[in-house]
C-alpha cells in the first residue's frame, strides 16, 4: 500500500452485462480520495459463472458498448487503461492482469439476487484464495459512500499465519479509514467463554477507542454481519488464508460463510 503513489486498481468486468457496479463503485471511490487511483479495466467471462453457448445473446458486443463503458472515466479525468481477455482460465487471466500491472487491489462485482452462504462460484473463490493483492467485492445494493470500515480479526488465533493475517487486516482497515476520512472498527466473534478474546490485546493491537471495539458471542458470520449492519458499515476487511490442495477442501469454511452472510461491500486478504 504506497501512499505516495497512485494505487493502481483492476476492475473486473462481465462484458454479459449491462450494469457494472464494479466500475462504477471504482469511479466513485476514486473522487473521495485526494489522490486519485490509475484503475484498470479487465474484461473477461467467466464459464463457471455465464452461458458461454453461442447462442448467449449477450456474448456479442459491438464497439460502441465497449466505448461506452470506458466513457464514465474519460468523462471523470481519470487516468486508465483497459483488456480484454478470452481465455477459459478466468480467475487465472484476472491474476496474471494484475502481476503485469502491479495492481494493488482487485475490484469484482457479486450478482447474486441475496446473500447466501456459498454463492461464489469455484473460479470466484480461486481468485479470492489466490490473489497476491486485496480482492474488493462489490454488492450493488450496497452503499457506494466510505464512512464506515469495519475489520474483521480473531485474536484468539494461536496459528501464526492467523496472527499475521489479523496484523494485514488491521493494517488495510487503518488505511482505508485514513484515506477516506472514515470511522474504523474492529469486530471479533468467540463461541464461548472459554474462548473470549483479550480485550486488552485487542486495544493494544488496535490502538481505538473501547467503544470501536465489538467482541460478541456467536459464529463469525452472525456476529460480523450483526455488526455491520449495526454500524451500518460501508466496506468489511476479512482475511482468508491461501490453501493448496483440491479446490472442494477450500469451500464451505468460515470466509466464505461471512462473506456470504454479509450485504455490504467485503475487502478480502491472504
Amino acid at each position: 500500500m504506497n501512499t505516495e503513489t497512485p494505487e493502481r486498481v483492476l476492475v473486473v468486468i462481465d462484458p454479459t452485462k449491462d450494469n457494472h457496479p464494479a466500475l462504477d463503485r471504482a469511479i466513485i471511490t476514486s473522487h473521495i480520495r485526494s489522490l486519485h487511483p490509475y484503475i484498470h479495466v479487465f474484461m473477461g467471462v467467466d464459464g463457471d459463472s455465464i452461458d458461454t453457448s453461442a447462442t448467449n445473446p449477450a456474448l456479442y458486443r459491438d464497439a460502441d458498448w465497449f466505448l461506452n463503458l470506458l466513457k464514465p472515466l474519460r468523462d471523470e479525468g481519470l487516468k486508465y487503461s483497459s483488456q480484454a481477455s478470452w481465455s477459459t482460465q478466468w480467475q487465472q487471466s484476472i491474476l496474471e492482469a494484475a502481476a503485469q500491472i502491479e495492481a494493488d487491489l482487485i475490484v469484482i462485482a457479486d450478482y447474486s439476487i441475496k446473500a447466501s452462504a456459498g454463492f461464489l462460484s469455484d473460479s470466484n473463490w480461486a481468485l479470492l484464495r489466490k490473489s497476491q493483492c486485496p480482492v474488493l467485492i462489490v454488492r450493488p445494493e450496497a452503499q457506494p459512500q466510505r464512512e464506515t470500515v469495519l475489520a474483521a480479526i480473531n485474536v484468539q488465533a494461536k496459528d501464526e499465519r492467523y496472527l499475521a493475517l489479523n496484523e494485514k487486516v488491521l493494517a488495510r482497515g487503518k488505511w482505508m479509514a485514513d484515506r477516506y476520512g472514515a470511522a474504523f472498527h474492529v469486530v471479533n466473534a468467540y463461541s464461548d467463554s472459554l474462548n473470549y478474546p483479550d480485550r486488552g490485546q485487542l486495544v493494544r493491537d488496535t490502538g481505538l477507542d473501547a467503544e470501536c471495539i465489538h467482541v460478541k458471542q456467536g459464529s463469525p458470520e452472525d456476529v460480523i454481519s450483526e455488526v455491520a449492519n449495526a454500524l451500518n458499515a460501508d466496506v468489511v476487511v476479512i482475511g482468508t488464508l491461501a490453501r493448496e490442495g483440491v479446490l472442494r477442501a477450500m469451500r464451505g469454511n468460515t470466509s466464505e460463510k461471512v462473506i456470504g452472510k454479509l450485504t455490504q461491500d467485503v475487502m478480502t486478504l491472504n
